[in-house]
């Protein structure tokens, strides 16, 4: 996924959310005159939500591929609703991530040599701001937050040539999303949010092995050893709500 396609998923969803949290005030206010039961928008009942997640990943994987990519994440979470507008998440999440397998001694038409599963446990907490404040529309709350965390790499044997580990990352990223109230006590959550971290290349990379005459994997005039990376993700929770 092009970071282009990105801004432009993020904007469209960004103004729909908005578009939708900005009809709260003018229909809570619509609301006078008119039986509470007729009205669009309710109290969130609820304090509490636990989800089970499943969802997907599109990593960047970085200049040469061997961070973590593509691949579907599974997990859970729990949800508190604060006083007002405001909520909590805490998260768990286990991605099983293609990756690119490099042979670091080999020249760029041959130095690709496979891929690989990359395991990425990630542990998060987030903050969010609903946008109908304490009420849903139809049962609908969008809302804008921010997540971070940590990402605990597991280890890819097939990756002994290129020298890569993906180690553990601090984990960063923005999200938009919504809450629906499908019945009293049941919920779902789709997050749209991208988890950034930096990844760090081998001194390997930068080298030309003894007796080579091609260039290395990255040129260490035009590359650092570390780089940050987005990885976009869409992630969907049915859970059970409940608490006052």
């Amino acid at each position: 996924m092009s970071n282009r396609f990105q801004r432009r998923v993020f904007a469209v969803s960004s103004v729909l959310c908005v578009a939708l949290g900005a009809g709260a005030p003018g229909g809570v206010a619509a609301q006078v005159g008119h039986p509470p039961t007729s009205s669009p928008y309710r109290e969130l009942s609820t304090k509490y939500q636990i989800s089970g997640t499943a969802g997907y990943s599109w990593g960047g994987g970085g200049k040469v591929g061997v961070g973590p990519g593509s691949g579907p994440v599974y997990g859970g979470r729990m949800d508190v609703h604060l006083a007002g507008p405001g909520a909590v998440q805490f998260g768990i999440n286990l991605g099983s991530l293609d990756r690119v397998l490099l042979d670091a001694t080999k020249g760029p038409d041959e130095r690709i040599v496979g891929t690989a599963k990359q395991s990425v446990l990630m542990i998060d907490a987030g903050l969010n701001l609903m946008l109908t404040g304490e009420k849903t529309w139809y049962g609908f709350a969008p809302y804008l937050g921010v997540s971070l965390g940590l990402a605990f790499g597991g280890s890819v044997p097939e990756d002994s040539l290129s020298g890569y580990e993906f180690n553990t990352k601090f984990m960063v990223g923005p999200q938009i999303g919504f809450r629906w109230q499908l019945l009293h006590h049941i919920g779902l959550h789709v997050d749209f949010r991208d988890a950034i971290w930096r990844l760090s290349y081998p001194d390997r990379f930068f080298v030309v092995p003894s007796g080579a005459s091609f260039a290395p994997i990255l040129d260490p005039q035009f590359n650092k050893n570390t780089q940050w990376t987005h990885n976009p993700m869409l992630l969907v929770s049915l859970g059970y709500a409940f608490g006052s």
